[in-house]
């Protein structure tokens, strides 16, 4: 999803780790716009590789968080999350079309038995 509003050019992000308003690496979104929670279609699932969530293809909707980024920034964050992501389109499950990073390795670490990072206390 593409916006052309002004000069400024930019994407629907969904975010699922690390980069979720109370995690460790929010402030890689530069300030970027919360737009709100969301859940991907039901064709997903989350491993962990390396200490951090990772989504890869499965068979859940993942709870996560949509933010409109600039590409100005989204170069910045590409080189952020590095070679074992792959930014891709994703559809939501109210239908929408946004970008998400996927494991390039979705094989790696240990799957989540949770639609969510981190998982609920209670």
């Amino acid at each position: 999803m593409v916006s052309t509003a002004g000069s400024d050019r930019e994407i629907s992000l969904f975010v699922y780790g690390s980069l979720k308003r109370a995690e460790a690496h929010h402030s890689e979104l530069r300030g970027s716009p919360f737009v709100g929670e969301a859940r991907t279609a039901a064709c997903f699932a989350l491993r962990m590789i390396s200490g951090y969530p990772a989504l890869v293809f499965g068979a859940r909707s993942i709870r996560g968080e949509l933010f409109r980024i600039s590409f100005v920034h989204l170069v910045a964050l590409d080189a952020f999350e590095g070679e074992g992501y792959a930014r891709s389109e994703i559809a939501l499950l109210d239908g929408r079309r946004v970008s998400a990073y996927l494991s390039r390795r979705p094989q790696q670490g240990f799957p989540l038995d949770a639609d969510e990072w981190p998982a609920p206390r209670g």
